[in-house]
């Protein structure tokens, strides 16, 4: 049988790949065990819902971004230094970049998506292809947030089928809080 290789460009090859698996288990294993550890399962116990005293209710957040309502995973812009999100009897005041208000009437549909450890409510705007979309970390306070949302704001399957899922009578607020 007829060598089609000669001896330097076996030991060359060999030598490559044996550098290619020693940069996947240097670089690549650690990262992997990384992205298992980050990817944990959604928290179950969140930072509480503050009123503000004046009616309005303030939800903790991870972060902010805006997101096409095309492609909601991809953020143009993100705020995890102060992100915000204050739910009011008119509407929601945010941070993203700026502080920006939005009517109910401005808004189309609530959506909630979740991976790994981040759970988002995405709000779509009439007048905008862009959402914002907040990371709130737990499916229990995505649900207790989508509870503060006036009857009239459209909810997604998604968030519909969270919201059972969770069920209002569980979501705990004081019984004299008034909804917005």
């Amino acid at each position: 049988m007829a060598n089609w290789m000669s001896e330097p460009a076996q030991k060359f090859m060999v030598e490559t790949l044996l550098f290619l698996v020693g940069l996947l288990v240097t670089f690549g294993l650690p990262w992997l065990v990384w992205r298992w550890l980050r990817s944990g399962r959604p928290s179950i116990t969140p930072l509480p819902i503050i009123d503000d005293g004046d009616g309005r209710k303030i939800v903790p957040l991870i972060a902010t971004f805006n997101g096409l309502r095309s492609l909601p995973w991809i953020g143009l812009a993100s705020n995890n230094l102060n992100p915000k999100l204050v739910i009011g009897s008119d509407g929601i005041t945010y941070r993203i970049a700026g502080l920006r208000f939005r009517r109910w009437d401005e808004i189309i549909q609530v959506d909630v998506r979740s991976a790994g450890s981040t759970v988002n409510l995405s709000f779509a705007f009439r007048d905008s292809l862009l959402t914002f979309d907040a990371n709130v970390g737990s499916t229990m306070l995505a649900a207790q947030t989508l509870a503060l949302l006036p009857d009239h704001i459209a909810l997604t399957d998604r968030a519909r089928s969270l919201l059972a899922e969770k069920g209002r009578c569980q979501i705990a607020f004081p019984a004299d809080a008034p909804r917005p």
